[in-house]
């Protein structure tokens, strides 16, 4: 049976490989924040503006895969914390959404794949280790 939180059984990389070159949790998170910030002031600036917001969707992409990617890493460091495994997981469910209405995945894998049935987890380090730095 494939497990999510090793992610054996997956065809996809461990953890440790997909997250070999990620930045420290502290500050993917303050970087998540100013990106987070940003897109809201381009959306209050379009609001103000009578004009309709439509963000980059590479930089939404983006945002989600990195978030996700984060999410991820928290609860594989503190499994005992029950909110990071279910914002890990609704994340990840979040970027195989938008990958699939998008259809902007990376990976040798696609988001409806039978490959990420039992879980979009190990999709994220898919994603996130084929992301061009």
């Amino acid at each position: 049976m494939p497990d999510p939180i090793t992610g054996e059984g997956f065809n996809a990389p461990s953890p440790e490989v997909a997250y070999m070159g990620a930045p420290d949790m502290v500050e993917e998170a303050a970087d998540l924040t100013r990106i987070a910030t940003r897109l809201q002031a381009e959306a209050a600036d379009a609001s103000i503006h009578g004009e309709p917001y439509e963000p980059d969707e590479h930089a939404g992409r983006l945002y989600l895969l990195r978030r996700a990617a984060l999410a991820d890493r928290l609860s594989l460091a503190h499994p005992e914390v029950e909110e990071f495994l279910t914002d890990a997981v609704q994340l990840s469910q979040n970027l195989a959404r938008f990958d699939r209405e998008h259809d902007t995945h990376v990976g040798p894998h696609g988001p409806s794949s039978i490959e990420w049935d039992p879980s979009a987890r190990p999709y994220v380090r898919q994603e996130y280790d084929h992301w061009e730095w």
